[in-house]
């Protein structure tokens, strides 16, 4: 008992750092005392919720920097649910991401378990950009939103996940063709989780966007598209272009905020997994 309380005083003035780091450096204005964090015209968030972000998921990054980056964005997130007009959407991450809040996200595990899927709020940066951000549990509570995704939030994912494959399809066979970008405020991760999309890239056909060719092959679930998704704002599934040792250079080069899977994915009709650890993709695929 003893010694867990330095270990527990040490970590609850890491978390605490990891506040003020925010506050200063992204410009938050936060009050701090021992019941949690309050930001002007917000709910109030225990210690709790930010201890539970700040560890994020099982197989997230540990470091000091990792954590810092949790804290900030559920901050963010919090203060940006509270505006008027908040817009709120659907947003999946790696299992593993840099990002992933862990237990203080409802999300759900994506069926093929590469994709974590939960409720996120928009958040627009001073250059205009838009983002989209975990909301965390507490937060939706607190501003009258469902802490679980709704029918609403998945609704516009399929529906952007059709608008995508109708551009695909537009674009088979045209330089740059094979490319996955986001649609309607849907990153690339988040895109895969739609039907309609998933149903695109893995049906029979002609063209490296129609299931067909080395990228794709019959397995007992249906065809398999190898897809790579280093960055939430590109994703490849052409496997004639898909590298796993580029997938991996690409990920580590990208800003954690912005990283997408560290490895290829597995896309069928019904799942997106994670590709095997092995530099032979195409066998692999071919193979199902």
């Amino acid at each position: 008992m003893t010694s867990s309380l330095p270990a527990a005083r040490a970590a609850r003035a890491a978390l605490r750092r990891a506040v003020l780091a925010a506050s200063v450096l992204d410009d938050v204005d936060v009050d701090l005392d021992d019941a949690g964090v309050h930001l002007p015209g917000c709910a109030s968030l225990d210690w709790a919720v930010l201890e539970a972000a700040a560890a994020g998921a099982p197989g997230a990054p540990a470091g000091e920097e990792p954590r810092r980056r949790r804290v900030r964005d559920l901050l963010l997130a919090h203060r940006a649910a509270h505006r008027r007009g908040a817009r709120r959407v659907a947003l999946a991450v790696a299992v593993d991401a840099d990002v992933h809040p862990g237990r203080a996200w409802a999300a759900r595990r994506f069926t093929g378990g590469a994709l974590d899927v939960g409720p996120a709020v928009v958040l627009t940066g001073p250059d205009g950009r838009e983002r989209a951000l975990p909301l965390a549990a507490a937060t939706a509570r607190a501003t009258g939103s469902s802490p679980a995704l709704t029918g609403a939030d998945l609704d516009h994912v399929d529906a952007m996940g059709a608008l995508a494959a109708q551009r695909l399809a537009r674009d088979a066979g045209a330089r740059g063709g094979g490319v996955l970008r986001p649609v309607g405020g849907c990153d690339v991760p988040t895109l895969l989780t739609s039907p309609a999309l998933r149903a695109h890239l893995t049906a029979p056909g002609d063209g490296p966007g129609a299931g067909s060719g080395p990228g794709a092959a019959h397995g007992g679930v249906g065809l398999l598209r190898a897809v790579a998704v280093p960055a939430r704002s590109r994703g490849w599934f052409d496997l004639a272009r898909i590298d796993p040792a580029f997938v991996a250079a690409a990920w580590s080069a990208t800003d954690p905020l912005e990283r997408g899977a560290a490895r290829p994915l597995l896309v069928s009709r019904h799942e997106v997994a994670h590709a095997p650890r092995t530099v032979r993709l195409a066998e692999v695929v071919l193979q199902q």
